[in-house]
């Protein structure tokens, strides 16, 4: 009687380990999905301090890259 009690509990045990990982496992992003999720965007330097920023938020002068209005001011 024991020996079913045992076969039972680890059946259960591995049909619970097997679950609990399958729920955890996701599926690698595509370029699909990676597109409708994340914007992805070009980091750019500031040539006066050296921060990096999003290519939407830099101001292009000449060329160059800054990060505020104030170090284009500087060059």
């Amino acid at each position: 009687m024991w020996k079913l009690i045992l076969l039972a509990l680890i059946i259960w045990l591995g049909f619970y380990i097997f679950k609990r990982n399958l729920s955890n496992f996701k599926a690698p992003k595509t370029d699909e999905n990676m597109a409708s999720n994340d914007a992805i965007e070009d980091m750019v330097q500031c040539a006066t301090c050296a921060v990096h920023l999003p290519r939407s938020e830099a101001f292009l002068v000449g060329g160059i890259f800054y990060c505020s209005q104030s170090h284009i001011k500087r060059k």
